[in-house]
């Protein structure tokens, strides 16, 4: 399991709910894996789809542009972008997705959903929380002058992989498999954290949080954040510096669950992740350390989960780039 670890905890809310927190991270950072041919090179260039429009009536977010003088431009899955790895660190901080605050949206209809749910109810829970999540996710990358065309989510059974999906590889049974080839999240059936809560009024919230995390690989993808971030475990790599490979993989997890948490609540409070799992999941108590060299100690993790939560959609709460490494061990 990818955050490392399958967390079983019994929480006393309301006549007591018990959850099996599903996480992942661990084994794969949520970053652009899939190499785009010569003839299509994935580069997004769209902000939103035609089914997905902003409403006139959401807050906007303030507006962002890359900071003068700083690397980062967007550029081609096929490019590799220049410099070292000071240069690469230097982007990690100063991009535009460390900076600025996440637009609030006003309406996010999830519907009711069993803790079991059909195969029909499970796509109809995912496309309620991609709408909502498109909707924050387009006005942010506009606000920051970024690329962003809204993924497409497709409930599938493993190991029946959808025979129109761009990608061939990768698909596990436990796990969604983003496919930036064709900008499509492939959900396995039996996927989710809700599936071990035993209060249906927390499932929706709970599948939009799933799925926050997920966009995280849309979003570096499309951004370039990932393409940076890669480039420099690649020069690190090729350095022989694991000790600041390992540092960079945590400052990277650790920055895209609170990137993913801090999305997640800028929705009514109807939609957004209940307070029970919000709970859950920033508890250290649940959190075990993980496995060398891809560990993190349970307090940073809870730390950076409740910072984005906690975050009002402020993206710079979420900058793990920039603070002394005792915060991200």
């Amino acid at each position: 399991m990818a955050l490392g670890c399958v967390l079983a905890m019994v929480l006393v809310v309301g006549g007591g709910l018990t959850y099996l927190v599903l996480s992942r991270g661990g084994d794969e950072d949520p970053v652009a894996t899939d190499t785009p041919s010569v003839t299509d090179t994935g580069t997004p260039s769209e902000t939103e789809t035609e089914t997905e429009t902003e409403s006139p009536s959401e807050t906007p977010s303030e507006d962002v542009t890359p900071a003068e003088g700083s690397e980062f431009v967007v550029i081609s899955p096929l490019d590799t972008p220049p410099g070292d790895v000071e240069d690469m660190w230097e982007v990690m901080q100063t991009n535009p997705l460390v900076e600025g605050t996440l637009p609030t949206v006003p309406e996010c209809e999830l519907p009711a959903t069993p803790i079991e749910p059909s195969d029909e109810e499970l796509q109809a829970v995912l496309d309620a929380s991609a709408l909502c999540l498109n909707r924050v996710w387009s006005t942010a990358s506009s606000d920051r002058n970024l690329p962003w065309i809204s993924p497409t989510v497709v409930v599938y059974t493993h190991p029946e992989i959808p025979s129109d999906a761009s990608c061939d590889t990768s698909f596990e049974p436990d796990f969604p498999r983003m496919c930036n080839l064709d900008n499509t999240i492939y959900w396995p059936v039996g996927y989710g954290t809700a599936l071990d809560l035993t209060d249906p009024a927390n499932v929706p919230g709970t599948y939009l949080w799933d799925l926050a995390y997920l966009y995280t690989n849309a979003l570096t993808w499309q951004s370039s954040v990932g393409l940076y971030y890669s480039t420099m475990r690649t020069l690190l790599e090729e350095s022989g510096d694991q000790e600041l490979l390992d540092e960079s993989w945590r400052r990277y997890n650790l920055q895209m669950q609170c990137i993913a948490s801090a999305s997640s609540m800028q929705v009514p409070s109807d939609a957004e992740p209940s307070p029970a799992l919000r709970e859950s999941l920033t508890d250290p108590g649940n959190w075990s350390e993980g496995d060398p060299p891809r560990n993190i100690s349970p307090e940073n993790r809870a730390k950076w989960l409740e910072i984005g939560f906690s975050s009002g959609g402020d993206l710079s709460a979420c900058d793990t780039w920039s603070v002394d490494a005792a915060e991200i061990s």
